[in-house]
């Protein structure tokens, strides 16, 4: 489910949709009157179609039909048609280029089935985690002692099953925060230009001229493409073919292996320190953000550098990133238990008791604590006393009551307390005059909403003037970009009628069906009777049978006629007419005939025998 965060940026979004289609189609409406008024009146106007067309020139034309905005530009064909010259000069260039696209090729081929293999796989396990929560039943719960930490646990133990399945959908406000839509969206339309840039690049290798290159934009969708002339593809050999609808997801593949090769090796680890950037995700995490809608709004101050949950610094071998990650994921609940704080027991039981035995608390800033030890009492205390003291109190923690002595005891957060600590440390750029380095806020609440609601990275700024979320912004984009170009070519590569996979299956189909279709013998008309020379005997007397057989078939449908009735396979050879065929006075009366050189044999595309027979 949405957020409240995330319902006001939906509402947001579609508000400024609405605008903006709004906006465009009303300039539309007013570009068709103006082009009414200065033209002159026409019969026919009134039963013509609007016309799409907002902008036209010599090389450009934008038009809007449907909610589908498109922008077509001829300038790119210049570019493309110098491409096609300097390859044309370098054979050794185009030779190579051509060997590396055959690659993309046999790549494409593998990718289809690839895709084909995944969607099917990702079905199979969706049907199962289906079947597999239908079957299982579930505890019943009484509605009076559940809680929101039972409800949420539910919640997970459902879509864990179908977390595991081969194919994640990005759904932006569900499987990614809605405020993330301008990158995928960005991310997106960088993969698709990169896939339209192959086609081009093989279209270039093979000769095709380039007709025309734009841009789309569908509601909210953006997309890419690039046109070339019907004729010039269709006549190309199948091994062009293939290279060229294969070219595409052959260039996301290969910028998702540079992508990954790049993140592998550390470049942000060069480019940020230069940039005035210090790398802390050894040890901490840099708020970038926090939400508006979340209480650590206000809290939380953006460029401070959270190193501690709880108890757990976050140093460690792996990273920051992955330990913080570890703390906060909702299956954080099987960590160990934290140590407790020392509290006089008098003290202690004089507390109120309200907050353990209701579901609401008196004071909404208490929580039930409840002491360590084998005499179990639940009391409620202000969190801060112990999570955020004075700094003229010492708590001291302990893990039993032992630890603290006489007429004291150890007293923690009960179990179903989500109580938080998170510790951070602020740059010399952000304290107040005698302010400290360190601050404490303290979290009362599911502890995973926090990775919803913040923002951390990993770069923070040596100084104040610098944008403190750019290194968080921009590795963001670089994970979207690398998963919306491997996605572009597994998704390109589907065998669908409107994708390059419905393409290159067509081009497999016409290969495989060229490779099936024989080759048909010329075989002279003089020995199609008599038996063709280098068979053998039996194949001669299999074939002068079969003439025989359609011989005496014809003779029996028309007496009187001498004439043979030529099988398909014979007129599949020599498709020639025998009715009355006529040179210097004599008529052809059979095959024989047809060796004189006064007689013509005439060609049809349909065998003139097998449409109506000899007349007589």
């Amino acid at each position: 489910m949405f957020s409240d965060s995330d319902s006001t940026d939906a509402r947001s979004l579609f508000f400024c949709l609405v605008v903006f289609w709004v906006l465009l189609y009303a300039l539309r409406e007013s570009l068709l009157r103006a082009r009414r008024i200065s033209a002159l009146p026409s019969l026919t106007s009134s039963a013509r179609a609007p016309s799409t067309e907002l902008f036209r020139s010599s090389c450009t034309r934008i038009t809007l039909d449907r909610c589908h905005l498109r922008y077509q530009s001829t300038a790119w064909n210049a570019l493309h048609q110098s491409s096609l010259a300097r390859l044309a000069k370098r054979g050794d260039w185009r030779r190579a280029l051509q060997g590396a696209y055959d690659v993309g090729s046999v790549l494409g081929i593998l990718g289809m089935l690839g895709s084909v293999s995944l969607l099917l796989w990702t079905t199979a396990q969706l049907f199962a985690s289906v079947y597999n929560s239908s079957t299982t039943s579930s505890p019943v719960v009484p509605t009076a002692n559940i809680r929101k930490r039972d409800t949420f646990a539910v919640e997970q133990s459902s879509t864990d099953l179908g977390s595991k399945a081969a194919l994640q959908l990005i759904i932006p406000g569900l499987t990614t925060p809605l405020h993330h839509l301008p990158l995928l969206l960005v991310a997106l339309l960088t993969a698709q230009v990169v896939h339209e840039c192959g086609h081009a690049v093989a279209a270039a290798l093979d000769g095709v001229p380039l007709t025309s290159a734009g841009l789309g934009l569908t509601v909210i969708l953006p997309s890419a493409f690039v046109a070339f002339p019907t004729e010039e593809t269709e006549s190309l050999p199948l091994r062009s073919r293939t290279r060229l609808i294969s070219a595409g997801a052959f260039h996301n593949l290969m910028f998702w292996l540079v992508l990954s090769a790049a993140a592998w090796l550390g470049t942000s680890a060069l480019v940020w320190p230069v940039l005035g950037y210090r790398d802390v995700g050894q040890y901490g995490r840099v708020v970038v953000g926090v939400d508006e809608m979340s209480p650590l709004y206000g809290h939380l101050p953006v460029g401070a550098v959270i190193y501690k949950v709880g108890d757990d610094a976050l140093a460690s071998p792996k990273g920051a990133a992955t330990k913080w990650e570890t703390l906060l994921s909702p299956g954080s609940s099987r960590i160990p238990r934290s140590l407790g704080w020392c509290a006089e027991t008098s003290w202690f039981t004089a507390q109120d008791v309200s907050c353990c035995t209701t579901r609401r608390s008196t004071v909404s800033s208490q929580s039930c604590f409840a002491t360590v030890g084998e005499s179990r009492l639940e009391h409620c205390v202000d969190p801060l006393r112990f999570l955020q003291p004075a700094e003229t109190e010492s708590m001291r923690r302990c893990a039993s009551a032992a630890e603290c002595g006489h007429d004291h005891s150890c007293v923690r957060p009960r179990g179903d307390q989500e109580l938080l600590s998170l510790t951070m440390y602020l740059p010399p750029w952000m304290r107040t005059d005698g302010g400290d380095a360190e601050r404490t806020v303290v979290w009362q609440g599911d502890r995973s909403e926090i990775l919803e609601e913040v923002d951390v990275g990993d770069w923070l700024p040596r100084s104040s003037w610098l944008p403190m979320g750019l290194p968080f912004l921009w590795a963001t984009f670089y994970s979207y970009l690398k998963m919306l170009t491997l996605s572009l070519y597994f998704f390109n590569l589907l065998p669908l009628p409107f994708l390059d996979g419905g393409q290159l299956f067509d081009v497999l189909h016409d290969a495989w069906a060229a490779h099936r279709t024989p080759e048909l013998d010329v075989v002279p008309l003089s020995r199609m009777e008599e038996g063709e020379e280098g068979r053998s005997p039996i194949e001669n007397s299999s074939l002068g049978r079969a003439t025989q057989e359609k011989k005496a078939h014809f003779r029996r449908a028309h007496p009187g006629s001498s004439l043979p009735v030529l099988g398909p396979s014979e007129h599949a050879k020599a498709h020639c007419s025998l009715s009355r065929l006529c040179h210097d006075g004599e008529e052809v009366q059979s095959l024989r005939d047809l060796d004189k050189p006064s007689i013509r044999c005439t060609r049809y595309s349909t065998p003139p025998l097998l449409a109506g027979g000899l007349p007589h």
